[in-house]
């Protein structure tokens, strides 16, 4: 009984292994819609010195809202299937 066991969990072992190595196509991986004109916004550059600080964060503030714009663009056309 023992034995029977033992080679009815090889069997399943074996189909999983032999799934994983030669299981068919591997998965594809589809990259995002990119932005609909093509033209993303320009990503700030770091602040060297620390009074550049607070025109950086306006800057990424900036930067984050017209990604967040645009998305909602992206959002609205895909929802209504243009």
């Amino acid at each position: 009984m023992r034995m029977l066991v033992v080679l009815l969990a090889l069997l399943a072992v074996g189909l999983l292994v032999a799934r994983q190595l030669g299981g068919g196509s591997p998965a594809r991986v589809e990259k995002p819609a990119t932005v609909s004109d093509g033209v993303a916004p320009t990503v700030p550059a770091m602040p060297v010195r620390p009074q550049d600080v607070p025109a950086f964060e306006r800057q990424v503030e900036g930067y984050v809202n017209d990604l967040a714009a645009e998305r909602a663009q992206q959002l609205e056309r895909a929802e209504s299937g243009k």
